[in-house]
């Protein structure tokens, strides 16, 4: 904003005072716009410059505005933490002028961190927390004050009996909060100062730190980059400032070129924090693992690339996170903000940190921040912003994960498969393949072949068939993917011929579902189905033939022979076994789709997820178990299981709502005699339905966690085959049982899966624990679940 137009705006406000009452509301929204855009570069003049114009002009109307401008302020605090001593020389400067406003300020900021912390917002609590310690730095809070403060912080972690999730998050805050205020404790609390570092140390060294091996996204030792816990990389970083006396570049620190008016102001002492009271329903940050790809030598730029136990490291990471976070809906927004925060640091090669926050993020285990599509498109506006250097390094970012890929989670192999995908369906899938061919004579389990492999298929699925094999170099004859064509495999010479020529006969006639249910009934008095399970195949096999053209033809036979397919799969599993192996033998060179025409049989209730899940892990389809599509099909299914569930519980939480509401009108009196039995009828049926809502529920998540510790028990019986069968291990059979890559690929994708339902697995982990971890559990497969149980414990 320039200087004429923010004087503008105070001369408005001005003639509105003048003129008398104006709308609140106007006022209010001028100030947000005047408060909110200080700490802009782009004014015209310096922020102290802006700053000192702003305390005058919010010092004239503090009496009659004093709830908004501490509202908006807080507002700032909360969702501007890359302005930080911005606002705390703001307040500092105001609370130097009128000593009530800052004691208003913090009562009203610890109110709000309160408030964030009871609603789970713990980012927006943690940006509080650091900025009620800035404040030491501009005169408004003691700074022994500041200690006791993180020192409850630090109580509040050792607490007995509490998760360690939780505990974390307050050491964290602590953490996070002394590259600001660590100097000025130092200085002026040197015992509270030496009490938190001691503190920390301790709890670092007693905290358990199973859940590192399974949120690497490497194992371990498989990169020159260690893979650091959060907690403990960051403790590095805090312990490498200290001992450069607190000296960094990074924090701006406007309140010093005021140091005059803030050093004489009365200071106030802030309230040692108070935990809220832990319940059962509380849901922590998971804990995570740094995720490093770069080193200086990698950079090739004139400018150095901070250490990664370098504080500077740490603020650049949270400065690009944030702006991310704050544009995650607008891609073009976020990639504006990123080059300009790259250009304001010319002394750091920020283009690589920016590609490294966001590869980081897009491989976060359990769960991405954001979806897919989101990174893919803010890559893809990046390249258009900076062309001349943002592909380069997109380039030895894609060379470097893939010469990791061996060794990388699958979990991440399908999200660098999905990005990397459709990040060439933009550019006609060109790329140096040549440069990767090395791979294809690797084991069908190796990380780099499988990577690959799967990156054209997905790449088959975006464009045409055609297109895509003249984009390989001929080397990749070996992992080109089938033709995506239905295959129909009964001929003239089939037993079963014969009664493939009835179905297409009666198909081309539109026969009714009734005439087809009684051409499928066994005819055979022994047989104890009541349909031909191998007619049946056949009528799915003819039926798929015929509407192969497009997937509209697919969906329009399976809705109008629904009532067929739901009638003979209601009758018997068996059913829905063949079904889906009849699926599975037409379109398995099509594997999308497979993977449609799966869910949309789901959706039409036509099979069940158990019959789904059964399927995927039958011995039979053992052999695909190096494919993604299948882990694709799983996830989906066991997911909308987990939707029906969060729909009924939705539900029932709604129904006690309302009946606890009428039993207090109720139990108050009123209600109107005559209007009595009506409320009394309306309240039983509420309650009626709510009982049954609960039973309802209460079958389904049985059904879920039997279905869970079934295909689990399953899954880690394949897990053991492949360790103690040598011969299936690799094509050469020279590496075997635990170190093989098979058995490696299948336990990555046995953890693949616990990430990929953490919320829910974890809620049966008991039972898990009981049915599929007995006495006798292979050890490698067990540590991974036990790994799993630490990310809430």
């Amino acid at each position: 904003m320039s200087r004429r137009r923010q004087n503008d705006e105070e001369d408005e406000i001005q003639m509105k005072r003048r003129r008398g009452a104006p709308l609140i509301g106007d006022v209010e929204k001028k100030l947000q716009e005047v408060i909110g855009k200080v700490g802009d570069k782009n004014t015209g003049s310096s922020i102290e410059a802006n700053l000192e114009k702003l305390t005058a002009f919010l010092h004239d109307d503090l009496e009659k505005y004093r709830s908004s401008i501490i509202d908006i302020v807080a507002g700032c605090a909360i969702y501007l933490p890359n302005r930080v001593t911005v606002y705390t020389t703001l307040v500092g400067l105001l609370n130097a002028k009128n000593f009530n406003f800052g004691g208003d300020v913090v009562e009203k900021l610890i109110a709000e961190q309160q408030d964030l912390l009871l609603k789970q917002k713990y980012q927006e609590a943690q940006n509080l927390a650091i900025f009620l310690c800035d404040l030491g730095n501009s005169g408004v809070l003691t700074a022994q004050s500041i200690g006791e403060y993180l020192e409850s912080f630090i109580a509040a972690a050792f607490e007995e009996n509490m998760p360690q999730v939780r505990n974390d998050y307050y050491i964290q805050t602590v953490l996070r909060c002394l590259p600001w205020i660590g100097k000025e404790l130092t200085e002026k609390a040197q015992e509270q100062m030496e009490n938190i570092v001691e503190a920390v140390g301790k709890y670092l060294e007693m905290r358990n730190k199973n859940h590192v091996p399974l949120l690497r996204v490497w194992r371990e030792g498989s990169t020159d980059q260690e893979q650091e816990d959060y907690l403990e990389s960051l403790s590095a970083q805090i312990e490498n400032l200290r001992t450069a006396n607190w000296m960094q570049n990074h924090i701006p620190r406007y309140y010093n070129t005021f140091e005059a008016v803030l050093q004489d102001a009365l200071q106030h002492n802030l309230p040692s924090f108070s935990s809220p009271e832990h319940t059962s329903d509380m849901i922590y940050p998971y804990p995570l693992v740094v995720f490093r790809l770069f080193q200086d030598a990698d950079c090739g730029t004139d400018s150095q690339l901070p250490g990664g136990h370098s504080i500077d490291r740490f603020l650049f990471e949270g400065e690009i996170s944030w702006i991310i976070e704050k544009n995650q809906f607008n891609r073009k927004s976020c990639a504006r903000e990123l080059l300009a925060f790259a250009d304001e640091n010319p002394t750091a090669p920020v283009g690589f940190l920016i590609f490294e926050t966001i590869f980081g993020q897009m491989l976060r285990l359990p769960h991405a921040p954001y979806p897919a599509i989101f990174h893919c498109s803010l890559v893809l506006e990046l390249l258009k912003l900076k062309p001349n250097d943002y592909p380069n390094i997109l380039c030895k970012t894609v060379d470097l994960i893939f010469s990791r890929a061996d060794s990388m989670q699958p979990i991440c192999i399908d999200r660098m498969v999905d990005w990397f995908s459709f990040h060439l369906s933009n550019f006609q899938y060109r790329y140096t393949w040549d440069e990767w061919k090395d791979c294809i004579s690797n084991d069908e389990f190796s990380g780099r072949q499988v990577f690959l492999r799967e990156v054209i298929e997905k790449c088959r699925r975006l464009g045409s068939y055609e297109k895509i094999i003249a984009a390989l170099p001929s080397d990749f004859v070996k992992i080109h993917p089938a033709s995506p064509e239905i295959r129909y495999l009964l001929d003239e010479e089939d037993a079963m011929s014969q009664r493939a020529e009835t179905f297409t006969q009666m198909f081309q006639e539109r026969q009714p579902a009734d005439a087809f249910l009684k051409e499928l009934k066994s005819t055979d008095e022994n047989d104890e189905l009541p349909y031909n399970i191998s007619e049946f195949g056949v009528f799915v096999t003819v039926m798929l033939k015929m509407a192969s053209k497009t997937y509209s033809h697919n969906f329009s036979a399976l809705f109008r022979y629904k009532d067929t397919l739901k009638t003979v799969c209601d009758a018997a599993e068996q059913y829905q076994e063949k079904l889906l192996e009849t699926l599975y033998s037409c379109w398995k060179s099509n594997q999308q789709m497979l993977m449609i025409l799966t869910d949309k049989l789901l959706k039409m209730q036509i099979i069940d997820c158990s019959s789904v899940v059964g399927w995927l892990f039958d011995e039979k389809m053992w052999q695909e178990h190096n494919r993604q599509w299948l882990f694709e099909v799983l996830n989906q299914a066991l997911e909308k299981l987990t939707r029906q569930i969060n729909v009924v519980e939705k539900d029932i939480k709604d129904l006690t709502e309302k009946v606890e509401s009428k039993e207090k009108v109720t139990e108050a009196g009123d209600v109107k005699m005559e209007e009595e039995t009506v409320v009394d009828e309306k309240l039983k049926g509420e309650m009626e339905e709510l009982e049954n809502h609960k039973e309802k529920l209460d079958r389904m998540v049985s059904f879920q966690r039997n279905l869970f510790n079934d295909f689990l028990i399953a899954f880690v019986e394949e897990i053991k085959s492949a360790a103690t069968n040598t011969s299936e291990m690799d094509g050469s059979g020279d590496v075997g049982g635990s170190e093989s890559s098979k058995f490696l690929w299948l336990r990555g994708r046995f953890c693949h899966v616990l990430l990929a339902h953490a919320e829910t697995l974890l809620k049966h982990s008991s039972s898990i624990a009981e049915e599929v971890f007995s006495e006798g559990a292979d050890p490698n497969i067990s540590e991974c679940f036990n790994q799993f149980q630490s990310l809430r414990f």
